[in-house]
């Protein structure tokens, strides 16, 4: 009953999930990749994204 219920949880979250890649060039980018491997890759992309909204809109507000 446990395993049926996390299973559907797991469907439901998979499908409202979009998956975007990025690549590195294993030669001219190795010192990024090194980073990108050394941290939490996907949440740090989000909160700079986020950031970088943020300071759209700060721009936007702050332009008379």
């Amino acid at each position: 009953m446990v395993d049926e219920k996390l299973a559907e949880y797991r469907k439901k979250a998979e499908a409202n999930r979009m998956t975007k890649r990025v690549s590195f060039n294993r030669e001219t980018e190795k010192d990024i990749l090194e980073i990108a491997n050394n941290l939490d890759f996907s949440q740090w992309v989000k909160d700079q994204i986020r950031k970088e909204f943020k300071n759209q809109l700060d721009k936007d507000v702050a332009t008379p």
